[in-house]
């Protein structure tokens, strides 16, 4: 790439660091299914805690799957090698599955490379279920590692050098799973029009939910050179709709995923070819700019960066819609976002707002390293919304903005000083909270001047007398109108977004 572009697109990219955690959350999400959630249907995972159901036929023995990963248009992008066998572990029988998923993809232009790589202990009947995961792009590192027994898991995030413990109940029946819902699981032998709901847990996006798996219809699909009946496996989480093509030996040779992704069987020498060796197919050198993929352009008005009020006409064929809060003001499908005035006087922080001041798996408020920090940056100001904009000032400026393709935590934000807009929110929330001011994190869409389109943002809000939008990617103590806020929460509301992607079509009414 020429120096002079590339330095235009680094500029673009600190002047306007758009969100990944759509995209990000999309993806690892979609990525912790495939490569574990596939396996399920394959029998290779039983229940995790209660009652066992009897092994898939292909569990029995050893077995070695490679899948393709392929956009839309059929360029490969990335694979996923799942291999399992029977084992042991401290006289239990059960299955071990080791798992190795590697993704390229562009991010503005800019090449990023994703890998996870894990592996997960299921026993066939009553015991400890174990599972180790870890996702790396460049020089960051996160590892999820745990276990499940009666109802209970416990679980630590490996972030910065520093391992967070993470415990807390779940369902009795549960699946490893992913926020994509693309896992078919290892539910039993479903006939056409039957379905069931089982309880999952997300090792990536640190969270549980409901999965809903129905099979839907049979079909032939050619694969590998040959024809092979399946039945079609609808799943849904959190309103996230996704396919797997499975044989009548249970093996998944197809899935689909909301993203426009799709995985499917292929040999493992073409798995490892790379898509930019010689003699590879033209399609597949062409690769995928999630950021650009998943723009909303919007019609109507043009934005602009700055502005101090905005009205929008929003609508979407999914389920979920956005909420009014004290920046926006929804009403059906139209949407007003007025810039907060900049709060005066104290403020004082009222009951109830404990989940805005506590630490969570990647907010790690509480460390002795974020409230040092949170310390120094407010230097004894006790007033509310001061210690906020101290705060953003300082994430601002000494947070360097490139892009970070990983899972967001404060404290390697912290320590690397470097990130994208999922990095400065969280490092943000947590300082903020350290500090003693009530924050959480929003996301949604964000208007970029140079890129000319909504792209999916993450920010910060804190509670100063009401919620207020703070973003420190932009440099912006009061967030401006060009913000919308689709969801706000921790980490395992992101996923989310998801359901949004694809699906939304934006008309800017007015714009001051």
């Amino acid at each position: 790439m020429p120096l002079r572009k590339r330095k235009e697109i680094q500029k673009v990219l600190r002047r306007s660091t758009l969100i990944r955690r759509g995209v990000v959350a999309v993806i690892i999400g979609f990525w912790a299914v495939m490569m574990v959630g596939l396996a399920y249907r394959e029998g290779y995972l039983p229940f995790l805690g209660g009652p066992r159901r009897a092994p898939a036929p292909r569990s029995t023995k050893p077995s070695d799957t490679w899948m393709g990963i392929y956009t839309a248009g059929g360029a490969r992008v990335g694979f996923v090698n799942t291999t399992t066998f029977p084992d042991s572990r401290q006289n239990t029988v059960g299955i071990t599955t080791n798992i190795t998923s590697q993704l390229d993809v562009t991010l503005l232009s800019m090449p990023m490379k994703i890998s996870i790589t894990g592996s997960a202990f299921l026993p066939m009947e009553k015991g400890i279920a174990n599972f180790n995961f870890q996702v790396r792009s460049g020089d960051h590192t996160m590892r999820v590692a745990g276990a499940v027994k009666d109802g209970m898991l416990d679980a630590s995030v490996f972030t910065a050098g520093e391992e967070i413990p993470l415990r807390f109940p779940v369902g009795d029946d549960l699946f490893i799973a992913g926020g994509m819902g693309s896992a078919t699981l290892n539910v039993p032998a479903l006939r056409v029009g039957e379905e069931v709901l089982v309880d999952t847990f997300d090792p990536m996006t640190l969270s549980s939910g409901k999965a809903r798996v129905k099979c839907v219809d049979e079909e032939v699909l050619e694969i590998l050179g040959e024809r092979v009946r399946t039945k079609v496996i609808v799943t849904n989480i959190q309103g996230l709709t996704s396919k797997a093509w499975v044989t009548d030996d249970e093996e998944v040779v197809r899935a689909e995923t909301p993203l426009g992704l799709y995985l499917e069987k292929i040999a493992p020498e073409e798995a490892l070819m790379s898509a930019k060796s010689e003699g590879a197919p033209a399609a597949r050198q062409a690769g995928i700019d999630l950021i650009q993929s998943v723009a909303v352009k919007p019609s109507g008005k043009t934005p602009h960066r700055g502005a101090t009020r905005m009205t929008v006409r929003l609508t979407s064929a999914g389920p979920q819609r956005p909420q009014s809060d004290d920046v926006q003001t929804v009403e059906g499908e139209q949407i007003t976002i007025a810039a907060t005035a900049e709060p005066a006087g104290p403020v004082a922080v009222p009951e109830g707002m404990d989940e805005f001041l506590v630490s969570d798996a990647l907010i790690q408020a509480g460390h002795p390293r974020i409230k040092e920090m949170a310390a120094q940056i407010v230097a004894g100001e006790t007033d509310v919304w001061r210690k906020a904009r101290k705060i953003h000032d300082w994430v601002f400026q000494n947070i360097e903005k490139v892009p970070v393709f990983s899972i967001p935590s404060a404290l390697e934000t912290l320590e690397t000083r470097e990130g994208d807009c999922n990095e400065h929110a969280v490092l943000y929330t947590a300082l903020a909270r350290a500090a003693g001011v009530p924050a959480r994190v929003a996301c949604g869409l964000v208007w970029s001047d140079e890129l000319e389109g909504f792209y999916y943002h993450a920010w910060p809000e804190v509670w100063a007398g009401k919620w207020v939008w703070v973003d420190p990617t932009f440099g912006q103590p009061i967030a401006d109108a060009t913000h919308i806020k689709l969801i706000s929460g921790s980490i395992e509301q992101w996923t989310q977004l998801a359901a949004y992607i694809g699906q939304l079509q934006l008309e800017v009414i007015a714009v001051e």
